[in-house]
């Protein structure tokens, strides 16, 4: 399959709705650099079958747009990892990273290499994990959550 091919693949799988069991979490992901490059903070929220919430908001160094997302999907996966998690939905706005993730490495995208190889050994240590694409107006809180750390810089 060509690159072109792998591309318009993952952006179809990325638009489809994910399987699910009523024992999967659900993790919200969003980055924001200010300006981009700039600050970067990022926003995570894991949201479990029995009801948990944790939220992740805190700044993460200095970067763009594409690394503050990755790191905020990085985060997420982190925190899956140590909670345990055994299958999760994970999603986010950031076309640019939904799609990175899904498509093989060949065809990802070199310069979010070194972010794309994190996020692959973390979903190796779950059991079942699906990235998908949703509208910004669908990620609010996660967004929220990075704006308040590029803002004020919180732990």
């Amino acid at each position: 399959m060509s690159i072109k091919q792998e591309r318009a693949r993952a952006e179809k799988l990325a638009r489809q709705a994910a399987p699910s069991s009523p024992a999967a979490w659900r993790a919200w992901f969003d980055g924001s650099a200010h300006p981009n490059p700039g600050r970067i903070g990022i926003g995570v929220l894991l949201s479990g079958p029995a009801g948990e919430r944790v939220e992740i908001s805190r700044r993460a160094g200095h970067g763009s747009s594409g690394d503050a997302e990755y790191l905020a999907l990085i985060a997420a996966l982190e925190k899956a990892v140590e909670l345990g998690v055994a299958e999760l939905l994970v999603y986010g706005d950031s076309q640019v990273v939904v799609q990175d993730v899904l498509v093989p490495q060949a065809a990802g995208a070199r310069a979010l290499e070194q972010h794309r190889a994190r996020v692959a050994q973390l979903m190796a240590a779950l059991a079942q994990v699906h990235v998908r694409w949703v509208p910004r107006h669908k990620n609010g809180e996660a967004d929220r959550l990075s704006q308040q750390a590029a803002r004020e810089g919180t732990a």
